[in-house]
């Protein structure tokens, strides 16, 4: 069997890995000219913490013999289905199996001056070395998604001066509410880092190259500026194609992360994915999902049954030694009407925020320490609630039985 890979991000590497331990012949297609590399690793070589080689993923494993082939610097042009091969420059592949992973892109909002010399996304090994080779001293991040405050901290400790701005009331609004989002931006700013929220930016000034962001409100003068305003899944090849994509703008699959077209797969920051809270369809375009994702495509392309269950967010950063990190919803991401619980908790160098809708934990948000995010994940997976939590942990005092509701009693 021979299965076709496009993409060689971390979501068809999994789903590559996976079937090769099974004999097939495996070939990843992808544009990017590099071989795996680690999207989490970027921030620290951005900021100089560790060399450029050091990014890559050790590709010890990695060759022929494992059944996996590997061409890069090719974009993949079509699909002919009809035919089940793989059509890119200067080539072709047959297919028994085809593995959608081609990621997401950066979204670049409609601001004028944003084509300027000196605008940057940060999604890729490209930019990041785009960035590094640019002539800066301040930079404004536009945007305060991870991938932007990741950014932002690594260039600080690069040396370089470091401004956020915010559409929103808050820094990292969809990881956390208003609270511990504060929090965050004061440590930020103990670091000189400026935060400013709810500011629209409306235009980039200089000539060709940036010379400053003009807000709603004011004029900051910057060299660069980083675009941190959100991604999308890459989906023009899926559309091209056949693909069923859905209102979100990912393909749509099966719990088998089979797509509306026979033998064809998709997987990761391209596929719209199913929220495990809600059973909703939402958009999770973060690495543990992808690598989820990736396994499952793996195994099913191979004959082994494997289901897709949903995903639960988890996020976190270090913000100069400080651990952050959210996991599930936030409270702001529900409607006033809907009966929401925080559960807050604070401590000398910690605290920690539990978001409880109709009795059942749906999120948590935790600042300085994070050790037992793992076991909140489980209470959000399990659908506790806090009446069988206190009730299980009171009977299990003695008995010391399942460790898992005594731990989350305490953040209760």
């Amino acid at each position: 069997m021979h299965i076709v890979v496009i993409g060689n991000g971390v979501a068809g590497n999994s789903a590559a890995s996976i079937a090769s331990k099974f004999n097939c012949e495996i070939t990843i297609v992808s544009e990017e000219v590099f071989p795996e590399y680690s999207a989490c690793a970027l921030p620290y070589y951005l900021s100089g913490e560790i060399t450029r080689q050091h990014v890559f993923l050790k590709q010890d494993k990695r060759s022929s013999e494992d059944g996996i082939h590997t061409i890069f610097n090719k974009k993949v042009e079509r699909i002919d289905v009809k035919n089940q091969e793989v059509i890119f420059e200067g080539g072709s592949l047959r297919y028994d199996k085809l593995i959608i992973a081609t990621g997401a892109e950066s979204i670049v909002p409609r601001i004028a001056g944003i084509d300027k010399v000196g605008i940057f996304t940060l999604k890729t090994l490209a930019d990041v070395d785009k960035i590094l080779a640019y002539h800066k001293r301040t930079v404004v991040i536009i945007g305060s998604g991870f991938i932007g405050v990741e950014a932002g901290i690594a260039l600080k400790k690069n040396g370089c001066e470091v401004i956020f701005i915010e559409l929103l009331d808050r820094i990292l609004p969809r990881a956390f509410d208003r609270k511990p989002a504060d929090i965050i931006k004061t440590i930020l700013r103990e670091h000189e880092i400026e935060v400013l929220t709810e500011e629209r930016v409306v235009r980039i000034l200089g000539r060709k190259e940036v010379e400053g962001i003009e807000t709603e409100s004011r004029k900051i003068g910057c060299d660069a500026a980083i675009l941190s305003t959100g991604m999308r899944p890459r989906v023009d090849l899926a559309r091209s194609t056949g693909m069923k994509i859905g209102e979100l703008g990912g393909v749509v699959t099966n719990e088998q992360m089979l797509t509306n077209i026979e033998n064809i797969y998709a997987c990761g920051d391209c596929v719209e994915s199913r929220d495990a809270v809600t059973g909703k369809k939402s958009l999770q375009l973060l690495w543990p999902n992808a690598v989820s994702q990736g396994s499952i495509a793996g195994y099913n392309c191979i004959g082994i049954h494997r289901k897709y269950r949903g995903f639960v967010n988890v996020v976190g950063v270090d913000i100069f030694g400080t651990h952050v990190a959210s996991i599930g919803h936030t409270g702001a991401a529900f409607q006033a009407a809907e009966r929401i619980q925080i559960i807050e908790k604070a401590y000398t160098k910690h605290s920690h925020w539990i978001v409880v809708k109709d009795g059942a934990i749906i999120g948590a948000q935790f600042i300085g320490k994070t050790k037992d995010a793992g076991v909140i994940s489980q209470a959000i997976w399990k659908r506790a609630c806090l009446e069988e939590i206190k009730e299980t942990a009171s009977r299990q005092k003695l008995l010391t039985i399942n460790p898992l509701f005594t731990t989350l009693e305490r953040y209760l």
